[in-house]
Formats: C-alpha cells, sequence, structure tokens
C-alpha cells in the first residue's frame, strides 16, 4: 500500500477503480490484531471499478498506519480523514463508515459537508461507547491506564494481550468467510506469541488511544444537521452494535434510507442483500450528484 503523511500522521491507503471518489473508514479500534496479519477487507469488491474510485486506509494506530501514542479525539481521526483526500486532490467524496469508522463519518459530515457528496453509516451509531457490549469495559480499560500509567497497564495484562480470548462476537454469513477468520485467527496467535514486547506495548497503547479517543462523543443532538443523502444498512440481528442504533440514525437524519438486513449480525456488508443495498443506493446517488452548497 501507498502511504502520505497527512495531518501529523502517516498513513497507508490504496486506491482501486476510477469514476465518483468513495472513502471507506473502517471499524475496530486497531492495536495488534490489525497489525501482525493482514486485514481481510473486501471494500474493493463492494462498487463497479469503472463507476467508482474506491479509496480504503489504515486509521492512525491501526494496520500498516504509523502508531501515534499521543492523545487524540475522532476528531482528529475525521481531520486524517480529510487531509488524506485533500492530500490525494479530492474535493468532494462518498464517505462510507462501518461501525467505530461510522463516528468517524459522523464527525467527517458535520466538519466537513461541503466536501461529503453522500454518507454511508454502516452498523455503526451515534455513540458506541456508553451503552453497547463493549463499550463500558474499553472505557474501564482506558481509565485505569490513565491512573496507574501505560507500561504498568500493559505488564498488567501482557498475558491476555498474546493469549486472547477464543470466542467469537458475531457470526460469518458463509462457510467461506468462517474458515477466513479461522485461518486468520491462527495466524494471529502465532503472531502474538513472539512479537516482541516492545512492539506489543506499541500496538496496545495505540488501541487504547483508538479507544480513548470515542469516549465523550454523542452525535444524536446533531443528527439533524446532516443534509447529505444518506443509506444507514444495518443488520436486525447485530449483537455487537444493536439495530436500534441504525433506526435512531435514520430517524434523526432527515434525507436517510434505512435498510434493514435480515438475521445479518455485525459485518453486515457481508451478506448479499446488504451489498446489494449498498450498491444500488451508490450508483443511484451516482446518477444523480448534489450541487455544492
Amino acid at each position: 500500500m501507498p502511504n502520505a503523511t497527512v495531518n501529523g500522521v502517516e498513513i497507508d491507503y490504496e486506491i482501486s477503480g476510477s469514476g465518483v471518489p468513495a472513502l471507506f473508514i473502517h471499524g475496530g479500534f486497531g492495536g495488534p490484531g490489525t497489525t501482525l496479519v493482514a486485514q481481510n477487507r473486501n471494500d474493493a469488491d463492494l462498487l463497479p471499478a469503472d463507476k467508482v474510485m474506491t479509496i480504503s486506509y489504515d486509521r492512525r494506530s491501526a494496520g500498516q498506519s504509523e502508531y501515534n501514542l499521543s492523545h487524540y479525539t475522532v476528531a482528529d481521526l475525521a481531520a486524517d480523514a480529510r487531509a488524506l483526500l485533500a492530500h490525494l486532490g479530492i474535493n468532494r467524496s462518498i464517505i462510507v463508515g462501518s461501525s467505530m469508522g461510522g463516528m468517524v463519518a459522523q464527525q467527517y459530515a458535520l466538519d466537513y459537508p461541503q466536501h461529503v457528496e453522500a454518507l454511508a453509516l454502516i452498523n455503526t451509531g451515534t455513540n458506541l461507547m456508553d451503552a453497547t457490549p463493549f463499550g463500558p469495559a474499553m472505557q474501564e480499560d482506558v481509565k485505569q491506564a490513565a491512573e496507574v500509567g501505560d507500561r504498568a497497564f500493559f505488564e498488567s495484562g501482557k498475558d491476555a494481550l498474546r493469549n486472547p480470548p477464543s470466542g467469537r462476537l458475531f457470526t460469518r454469513p458463509t462457510p467461506e468467510a468462517e474458515e477466513q477468520l479461522r485461518q486468520r485467527t491462527e495466524a494471529l496467535n502465532a503472531a502474538l506469541q513472539v512479537t516482541p514486547d516492545d512492539d506489543l506495548f506499541t500496538y496496545s497503547t495505540g488501541m487504547l488511544r483508538n479507544q480513548g479517543a470515542f469516549i465523550g462523543f454523542d452525535y444524536a443532538p446533531r443528527l439533524s444537521e446532516i443534509k447529505m443523502p444518506v443509506c444507514v444498512v444495518h443488520g436486525n440481528a447485530d449483537t455487537v452494535v444493536p439495530f436500534d442504533y441504525g433506526k435512531a440514525l435514520h430517524n434523526g437524519i432527515p434525507q436517510s434510507e434505512l435498510f434493514e438486513i435480515d438475521g445479518a449480525n455485525h459485518g453486515v456488508l457481508g451478506w448479499p442483500d446488504a451489498a446489494d443495498a449498498f450498491r444500488e443506493w451508490v450508483l443511484r446517488n451516482i446518477a444523480t450528484p448534489q450541487a455544492v452548497s
């Protein structure tokens, strides 16, 4: 992947296809699970390469991008995305945010509305750090690390980092996807055993910084300010970000369409019905682009 230093951080990115640009902002919190083994993203396969330029990138402290251990917020993550697109000479684009990336996408749409052609919010919500199954525990980790220090917090949890629990957060839509996940998990577990402590400290602390970036942000009071076309895609069997979060987005955003995917869990674009709905929405909005306000 090529890289660029934008907003003071070195960011790895990838471009495929040509046409209307669409920036994909991935979910998660970075850390060792994203850096030690290759990601299995299929962004480039979702949209027709002759109509859409798909831009994927690793957020700071994730994947192959720079691990920046300073403290930052989701507004900085949105600024990273804007700076990357500016570096690429792209003024307006479709913004696609998945899971935690959906919070970055909402911040982007609020901070840079003149640069957004349309907005896609995929299995996400306005505030994923307060009441989701994972948010409160992550907030407690961030608090503990601040109290005892990053190195002491790392040492206390080092063994758990090297031996993560084997339970699944969510199911995959096909046997092939399940097998891909199994192989990736095996590769990650092997890599964790041989990663030097100093590297593991950097990756895990970067993950903490990403978790901390989202604390205190809730876009519910500002949803009515989002004026561009928006699609919300959410599975009604999502066990990570419950479907009610997607409904709240749709109810709060004036020009939004909600695509409820029956029986789909988190990672909803892996389900064919979700991918088809998303693709149709993108192509419809390409055909009728919005005027610059």
